[in-house]
């Protein structure tokens, strides 16, 4: 018994198939945690606290060193953005209040 032949439309025969045909499905790659440190920032950020720009300071650069295993980089720079506008904010209210008692 010899292997299968291809025949192609205009009649020309095609070389034996090797074996059965397996398509090859790519693996699905775990989805990146979020990076906590990232969420504890954006947590500070909404409670008006400047150490939002550190924490999420540092889970950016955690973020960034990952290589892909962690997610959260919007995250941690909107914390890292309202954090610095609420230490712009403590600075004026701290001056104003100080420049009110002094007189």
């Amino acid at each position: 018994m010899s292997a299968p032949v291809d025949e192609s439309p205009h009649g020309v025969e095609r070389p034996p198939l090797a074996g059965p045909q397996v398509e090859q499905v790519p693996l699905a790659r775990p989805r990146p945690r979020l990076n906590a440190l990232a969420v504890a920032a954006l947590i500070l950020a909404i409670m008006l606290s400047p150490l939002a720009a550190l924490f999420g300071h540092i889970a950016a650069s955690q973020i960034s060193r990952s290589q892909g295993t962690e997610r959260g980089i919007v995250i941690a720079w909107v914390a890292v953005g309202l954090g610095y506008v609420w230490l712009v904010g403590a600075i004026v209210v701290g001056v104003v209040v100080w420049r009110v008692l002094n007189g």
